[in-house]
């Protein structure tokens, strides 16, 4: 049944920031996230305490854990590999066909451990001007870039179904499209099941139904696998950016907000969603 623009109880964890992004959760219950415009990846760890485990980066959307034990993070200039103790990083990709990279956002990995991800322009974008078009790309272990789209408005979320056979993806302004996966691992034919203009973050629930972080609405959908609205989640904050599920037998979506303008009213919150999410997979890069 589909219920409108319900509220729903929650817990703050984090607060205080510019726009927040890139959530994840790890194994011991940690959950990550990014400041967008404000700069840095962060933690909130399962005791309370806060901490930042990359300053000072900017634009991170997206972030995978890596089998390394690295975190790969999107942003400013391309892809980023972080040693989540110590803070040393090293550039794992910055160019693409020989074009540098200005921006990637939401990134994901799949069973193979290869990495899908968007590249964004959001030097144009935060400018005011007219953004380029984004590369939606598929980057594998022997560091080789296939491309799977070169006219992408705002790449955001990324995620698969639980049998592996489908990706879905979003983009900004138009909705979330679903690709069937090949055998060779890469994506084809792709349809677009959901149509919502402020799409941004997604995640894919046990049931194979999509959650979908509605920036401009602040609110959160789920999409069941056929694209049919099964429900709506209304928050309180100026924008809802992604989501992540996690916590004991990932019952839990950590969801991260933005304020707008110079407002540092995002942070990052945990929600009962009744349903669980399913494993995410590591790269290996």
């Amino acid at each position: 049944m589909t219920v409108a623009g319900a509220t729903v109880a929650f817990e703050t964890l984090a607060t205080g920031f510019a726009f927040c992004e890139a959530p994840r959760t790890g194994d011991d219950g940690t959950a990550f996230f990014s400041d967008l415009t404000g700069g840095g990846y962060h933690a909130w760890d399962p005791d309370g305490r806060m901490r930042t485990v990359l300053a000072d980066r900017m634009w991170i959307g997206g972030a995978v854990f890596d089998e390394s034990g690295a975190i790969v993070l999107g942003g400013k200039g391309g892809l980023v590999m972080v040693d989540p103790a110590s803070g040393d990083e090293r550039t794992l990709l910055d160019a693409i066909a020989g074009h540098s990279i200005v921006a990637v956002n939401d990134i994901e990995a799949d069973a193979h451990g290869h990495l899908f991800g968007g590249t964004i322009d959001f030097a144009a974008i935060f400018s005011g001007g007219t953004p380029a078009p984004g590369l939606f790309f598929r980057l594998d272990a022997a560091g080789e870039v296939v491309v799977l789209r070169d006219d992408v408005v705002a790449s955001n979320g990324i995620g698969f179904s639980p049998d592996g056979a489908w990706l879905y993806h979003s983009e900004s302004t138009i909705g979330v499209w679903r690709w069937k996966m090949g055998d060779d691992g890469l994506p084809f034919g792709q349809e677009l099941i959901v149509e919502v203009a402020d799409c941004d973050g997604l995640a894919v629930d046990c049931e194979g139904s999509v959650w979908i972080a509605c920036w401009e609405k602040a609110e959160l959908r789920r999409y069941r696998p056929d694209g049919t609205l099964d429900r709506r989640m209304k928050l309180p904050f100026a924008s809802v950016t992604s989501l992540a599920f996690g916590g004991p037998d990932l019952t839990e979506l950590f969801v991260t907000t933005a304020g707008h303008g110079t407002s540092r009213t995002g942070g990052l919150i945990r929600l009962n969603p009744g349903v669980a999410g399913l494993p995410v997979h590591k790269s290996r890069l």
